[in-house]
C-alpha cells in the first residue's frame, strides 16, 4: 500500500546523542497553510546614487563589470523580491520652472542606472516595490535652496511627478514587474520627511491613488504600506508603530496593495522566539483585511559599543554600520528572522541591504561614511583599496538559500514547535516538492530525527562557521545533493547552524 507523502511528515525531536522517542515526535502539516502564494524573499537593491553615472559625486565607478558581478551573485540567491528605493531629485526631477514647477526627464543617464535594476528584475520576474524616501528637498538634498518648492507629502506636484515617472515606467518602458509603491520611506519616524504625521502620509497615499486611476495605472500597480518602524513609537507621532498598521487598516484599507513594514530586530527578540510573537499582530491584521504582508526592510539592530567600536577602527564606516555582516552569526540571526516571519503569516522579507556601495550616512556621499550593512561592497577596490571588501560575506549563505528555495507561490505550512530553545524551522510545500529550513540559534548542539514528508531524495545544505561549504565563487554548496529521505532521519544540527533540506534541484 502506498503512503501519502504528507503522511510521512513529522519531525522527531532529541537530545544531542540520545535515541527517537515517539513521543516527541513533532509534525509537519501540510494540509494546514499558514500561507498560500508566497511573493518570496529578497533584497533592498537601489541604484548607486554615489557611482552610477559620469556626474554622480563619485564618478561612473560602477562599471558594467561591476554590475555583472551583482548579476551573477544575484542569479544564484535567485531572490523573489526587490525593494528599490530612490529619490525623484536624483532620478529625474531636473529643474523648474517659473512657475515653481517640476521639470520632469526620464531620458536621463540617472534613469538609465535605474533600468538596470529594473531590467534584471524583469527578465527573472522579481516582485519590484518601487517608492521614495520622501518629498523632494525635504528628505536628501536639503541644502539645494528649493526647500520651499513642495509643501510636503500631499503636494500634487509631487505627486504628479510620481505618478508621471510610474506611467513610464511601466506604460512605457513596460516593466511589468514594478507590482507596488512606496510612499514614503519609514513615514512614522522622526528622520522621515513626514515627521512621524500620519494624516500627511494618509492624504498623500489618497492623492496618490487618485492619481494612478487617472492615469489608467491602478490596475497595474497598488501601495504598499505603511512602511512604518513598527518596533518604534515616535514621540511626535499620533499612533505607535504598530499602530500605523492599524490605522492603515482602519482608514484606508481599500486602497492598499499589500501591508508592508520594517524592522530592525533586537537579537534577543529573534533568539527567544519574541520576534514572531510580537510581528504576529501586524500579520494578523493583514489576514483580517484579507491582505498580504512584507517586510520591505529587515535587518538586526547595531549591537551597542562593540558595533562602535568596529566603526571606529574602519576609515570607510559611518555611525550607521552593521559591523556584524563580517559575522557568521549574522546569517543566523536573519535565518532565524525570516523563519519566524514566515511562520507568523508574512509573504516574504527584503533583506537591507545588498551593497555597502549604495548608500553613504544621510546620502551625502563622503567616502569615509559608508552604510555597511551589505552582502558585499561592490566598489571595495576603489573606495576602500581593499579588492577582498568586495568578497560575499556569511550571511549570503543562509539568506540566499532562503531566496532561491522558497519559490513564488509557495504554500508555507504549520509545523508543531520544537519545544527546545532557540531551534526553530519553517515548511513549505511548492508543487510536488517541499523545502525545510533549521535554525539551532543557541550554543547547544542537537539531533532532529526526520520523517520528510516526500519520496523524493534531497539536497542538503549547512552553515556552520567554519565549515560552511562554498565553491569558488563563495556560493553554497550542499553536503549532499541526492539523499533518501530514509537517510535523514537522524539529522544533526550544531550549535549556532542553519540547515535546509529541499526536494528542488536547481
Amino acid at each position: 500500500m502506498k503512503v501519502f507523502w504528507w503522511a510521512l511528515a513529522s519531525i522527531v525531536l532529541l537530545n544531542f546523542g540520545c535515541a527517537p522517542k515517539a513521543d516527541n515526535t513533532i509534525h509537519i502539516y501540510p494540509e494546514q497553510s499558514i500561507s498560500h502564494n508566497f511573493i518570496g524573499n529578497g533584497v533592498q537593491w537601489s541604484a548607486y546614487p554615489h557611482a552610477d553615472t559620469e556626474m554622480a559625486e563619485w564618478g561612473k565607478l560602477m562599471t558594467d563589470e561591476k554590475w555583472e558581478m551583482n548579476y551573477k551573485r544575484l542569479d544564484y540567491m535567485q531572490p523573489k523580491l526587490f525593494r528599490v528605493l530612490d529619490q525623484a531629485n536624483w532620478r529625474y526631477l531636473v529643474d523648474f520652472d517659473k512657475e515653481g514647477n517640476p521639470i520632469l526627464d526620464f531620458n536621463t543617464s540617472e534613469i538609465k542606472a535605474v533600468e538596470k535594476i529594473l531590467d534584471y528584475a524583469q527578465k527573472n520576474s522579481i516582485t519590484v516595490m518601487i517608492g521614495e524616501w520622501g518629498t523632494p528637498f525635504k528628505m536628501h538634498d536639503t541644502d539645494k535652496g528649493h526647500s520651499d518648492k513642495f509643501s510636503g507629502a500631499k503636494d500634487p506636484k509631487w505627486i504628479n511627478a510620481i505618478a508621471s515617472y510610474l506611467d513610464y515606467l511601466i506604460n512605457t518602458k513596460g516593466y511589468s514587474c514594478i507590482k507596488y509603491y512606496n510612499f514614503v520611506n519609514e513615514p512614522n519616524g522622526d528622520w522621515a520627511s513626514t515627521k512621524g504625521d500620519f494624516n500627511e502620509w494618509r492624504d498623500g497615499v489618497k492623492l496618490l491613488v487618485k492619481t494612478l486611476r487617472d492615469k489608467g495605472l491602478d490596475k497595474k500597480i497598488s501601495i504598499a504600506g505603511p512602511d512604518a518602524v513598527t518596533r518604534y513609537d515616535n514621540p511626535r507621532s499620533t499612533y505607535p508603530g504598530l499602530g500605523w498598521v492599524e490605522e492603515s487598516a482602519k482608514q484606508i484599507d481599500s486602497i492598499i496593495g499589500i501591508y508592508e513594514i520594517h524592522d530592525y530586530t533586537d537579537h534577543e527578540l529573534v533568539k527567544s522566539g519574541g520576534f514572531r510573537e510580537f510581528h504576529q499582530k501586524a500579520a494578523d491584521i493583514a489576514v483580517e483585511m484579507n491582505k498580504q504582508i512584507i517586510f520591505g526592510e529587515l535587518g538586526m539592530t547595531r549591537n551597542g559599543q562593540r558595533n562602535q567600536d568596529r566603526v571606529k577602527a574602519d576609515p570607510f564606516a559611518s555611525e550607521d554600520s552593521q559591523m556584524e555582516v563580517y559575522d557568521h552569526s549574522y546569517g543566523i540571526y536573519m535565518a532565524d528572522a525570516i523563519i519566524q516571519s514566515m511562520n507568523a503569516g508574512f509573504s516574504g522579507a527584503a533583506a537591507w541591504a545588498l551593497d555597502d556601495a549604495m548608500h553613504t550616512l544621510g546620502d551625502l556621499g563622503n567616502k569615509n561614511e559608508l552604510k555597511r550593512w551589505g552582502m558585499w561592497n561592490s566598489l571595495g577596490k576603489e573606495i576602500c583599496n581593499d579588492p577582498n571588501d568586495e568578497k560575499i560575506r556569511p550571511w549570503f549563505f543562509p539568506w540566499s538559500l532562503m531566496c532561491r528555495y522558497y519559490p513564488v507561490g509557495s504554500t508555507i505550512v504549520k509545523t508543531d514547535s520544537t519545544g527546545v530553545e532557540g531551534l526553530r524551522l519553517t515548511a513549505a510545500v511548492f508543487n510536488d516538492g517541499v523545502t525545510v529550513a533549521v535554525v539551532n540559534n543557541s550554543n547547544v548542539p542537537n539531533t532532529i530525527s526526520l520523517a520528510v514528508p516526500t519520496e523524493k531524495n534531497m539536497q542538503k545544505f549547512i552553515y556552520e562557521e567554519g565549515k560552511s561549504l562554498v565553491d569558488a565563487e563563495g556560493f553554497p554548496v550542499p553536503i549532499s545533493t541526492n539523499m533518501k529521505p530514509e537517510e535523514i532521519i537522524e539529522l544533526n544540527v550544531p550549535a549556532n547552524a542553519f540547515v535546509l533540506l529541499t526536494t528542488l534541484k536547481y
